[in-house]
């Protein structure tokens, strides 16, 4: 199955590798290496993450990568990863627009 990564996801991930990268560089580098292999796995097990409990839409789904909710909608052909989220913080109404 196709992974699509979102402008919004590859932002995200930026976002949270360079506030990672200034405490210790090889922890952000091995944190993002982690997300992307979360996300290739998917590829294989699709509906390997949980659904989104504050959605209840099966196809809006997560995987939990340490303190972060890697937030993906799950499609016929492919899977779109929407977001990352760190696990306190409450997600919006839309899960389409997740960011």
């Amino acid at each position: 199955m196709e992974i699509v990564l979102t402008v919004r996801f590859l932002t995200r991930v930026e976002e949270c590798t360079d506030y990672i990268a200034l405490d210790h560089i090889p922890t952000a580098i091995k944190w993002a290496e982690g997300v992307f292999g979360h996300c290739q796995k998917l590829s294989d097990l699709p509906e390997s993450g949980r659904i989104v409990p504050e959605f209840s839409r099966p196809e809006i789904r997560e995987l939990i990568h340490g303190n972060n909710r890697l937030v993906y909608e799950l499609k016929p052909k492919q899977i779109d990863m929407l977001t990352i989220w760190h696990k306190r913080q409450m997600l919006p109404d839309d899960p389409l627009k997740v960011g």
